[in-house]
């Protein structure tokens, strides 16, 4: 059984992209003659600041500020109830998010210090939705047993590769790569891997037990260091390959009170099953907002 916390974790990365954009541009927005400003021209009709952000408003402005109400009752009602998230917490979460779910990217788009936030703000809403309900220690201790492989894992090494036909091919990528070029760039272009190549070549965290990637991957890895990339071309069932190891991460095994809190809140969430969702706490929290008012209109 997976946590529920990763795709609730893309989600709402993917959701605050939006926001971001919306209230950034929505800021410019102070004087009436910003707001008349003409953004784009097709022949002789205009679009205007104005209606750009009435379109974004209606499409995207409910989600938004439904999702802002949403941040706001997590940090009241957790606050209210004295429930705080460690910076251990977290540390655990987001290692299980590399290692076991293979799940973590950071690009220029979603840093990981915006992967914390959103884990430490799934914690609370996980804590808050599940405050009053109570598992038994050998309900836990019994899904900690027979689910011990989520907890453990082997070293894993976050790789990137650049794969291509001929070995001249890869020295030359090689060459581009000593002056200064940068791996992810190099990938895009030159990659035969279109599964990778429009993400700077990642294939995420691997380790032994992967029957996915080349094995020579993994040794190689093992002697690199991390952001070094291999020096000579490496020939792989595809051709020719050349790997950059990111990160690696130790392998280790979580033992049962380190990771017995997260097992209650996941085996209480799947009791919740449809009910476990933020909107139950706005009561709680005396929510109001624009869209109760204009329904009522």
């Amino acid at each position: 059984m997976k946590s529920r916390l990763v795709p609730i974790v893309l989600g709402a990365l993917f959701v605050n992209c939006i926001v971001i954009a919306y209230v950034l541009t929505k800021s410019m927005t102070a004087s009436s003659s910003s707001a008349q400003e003409v953004i784009a021209n097709i022949g002789n009709n205009e679009i205007t600041r104005e209606e750009w952000l009435s379109k974004m408003e209606e499409r995207y402005g409910k989600s938004t500020l439904e999702d802002m109400i949403n941040d706001r009752v997590v940090d009241r009602l957790a606050e209210k109830n004295k429930i705080s998230v460690s910076k251990d917490e977290i540390d655990r979460e987001f290692l299980l998010i590399k290692a076991v779910y293979n799940s973590f990217y950071e690009d220029e788009g979603t840093t990981e210090k915006e992967w914390r936030e959103q884990i430490r703000h799934n914690i609370l809403l996980e804590e808050l939705l599940t405050k009053d309900i109570v598992i038994s220690d050998n309900e836990l201790k019994s899904f900690y047993q027979k689910n011990k492989d989520l907890y453990t894992f082997d070293d894993s090494y976050r790789l990137k590769h650049i794969v291509v036909k001929e070995k001249s091919e890869a020295e030359r990528v090689l060459k581009e790569l000593k002056d200064g070029s940068s791996f992810e760039a190099a990938a895009a272009e030159h990659s035969t891997d279109r599964y990778t190549a429009p993400y700077g070549g990642d294939l995420g965290f691997v380790n032994e037990q992967r029957d996915n990637v080349p094995s020579e991957y993994i040794e190689t890895a093992k002697r690199l260091k991390d952001d070094q990339w291999t020096t000579e071309p490496l020939k792989v069932s595809q051709g020719y390959a050349i790997v950059l190891r990111k990160e690696k991460l130790d392998g280790r095994t979580f033992t049962y009170d380190q990771v017995k809190d997260q097992i209650r809140r996941q085996i209480a969430m799947d009791q919740l099953g449809d009910k476990a969702s933020v909107k139950t706490l706005w009561k709680d929290a005396d929510v109001s907002w624009f869209y109760d008012r204009k329904n009522k209109d």
